[in-house]
């Protein structure tokens, strides 16, 4: 059984330490094969938050995939943001924005849906543009009978508990091209809710659309809680290919294991291209 526990928004900076403390304890205990950081590591992209995500990454028993979120560039510095926005992202966690991990039975392909602008007043907006092709290219490079796993910031799908959240721009090709692809799993954050889901109808073949689920994990570590616990994923991937995800939640002395979901109770519908 392969396991992969899926955290996102720590928000080092609105952090609560004492959660932050059990979150390391409880990976640490018995140590998945990866941990997926699904972005948003700072709350402002200060030097002193990068260290601290640092030193809580350097704390951990188990590889770590990080990709960043919106939260990760700089927002008022605007030279920065403009001229080298992942300039603090490469120095305090990691050369790439965009990493990927291999190993026997997982191939887990990273996407940077952060933006350093946009044509619209919320650069918090995520969008998957250009960078798609590179992450098209890196999953068909994988070798043949891996699960393929993709990270991003932004969702993919708008939660049953937020309805109304914008998915990341060009979510509906990404994802038509990750079922394409044969990617298993999508793993996101950013609205601070869980959610387990398989889109609908978004490709033609029904036997590869129904291998497509898309996770979103609650924030794990930080303040900025919008109606759910503090929590993360854990992510089971049998020998024959089942997945099973369990949200595991914080009610203030321990990770409470919540009912496990293979996949949602129903497919959930996706926007239009360009939508």
């Amino acid at each position: 059984m392969h396991r992969i526990a899926h955290i996102s928004d720590l928000h080092f900076g609105a952090e609560i330490p004492e959660v932050v403390a059990a979150l390391a304890e409880e990976l640490n205990r018995d140590p998945p094969d990866l941990v997926a950081i699904s972005g948003d590591l700072t709350m402002r992209a200060r030097t002193a938050e990068f260290l601290a995500a640092r030193a809580f990454i350097d704390g951990l028993r188990a590889p770590v995939l990080a990709v960043p979120g919106n939260h990760d560039l700089r927002g008022y510095l605007v030279a920065e943001r403009f001229l080298d926005p992942f300039a603090r992202w490469r120095r305090h966690i990691g050369p790439e924005t965009e990493p990927a991990f291999q190993d026997g039975r997982i191939g887990v392909v990273g996407l940077n849906t952060a933006r350093r602008a946009g044509f619209y007043l919320d650069w918090s907006r995520g969008r998957v543009g250009s960078r798609l092709a590179r992450c098209e290219a890196r999953l068909a490079a994988l070798p043949p009978g891996l699960v393929r796993i993709v990270v991003a910031h932004h969702p993919f799908l708008p939660p049953r508990a937020a309805p109304e959240a914008r998915p990341v721009g060009g979510a509906a090709m990404a994802l038509e091209a990750f079922a394409r692809l044969g990617v298993r799993l999508v793993l996101s954050g950013h609205l601070h809710v869980a959610d387990v889901a398989e889109p609908a109808a978004v490709v033609p073949n029904d036997a590869a659309r129904e291998t497509l689920t898309v996770v979103l994990s609650a924030t794990s570590t930080s303040r900025r809680l919008r109606g759910e616990p503090n929590a993360f994923n854990e992510i089971h991937i049998a020998p024959d290919g089942r997945v099973e995800v369990m949200a595991r939640a914080w009610d203030g002395s321990h990770w409470q294991a919540l009912a496990p979901r293979a996949t949602a109770a129903a497919p959930a519908e996706i926007l239009a291209p360009g939508a």
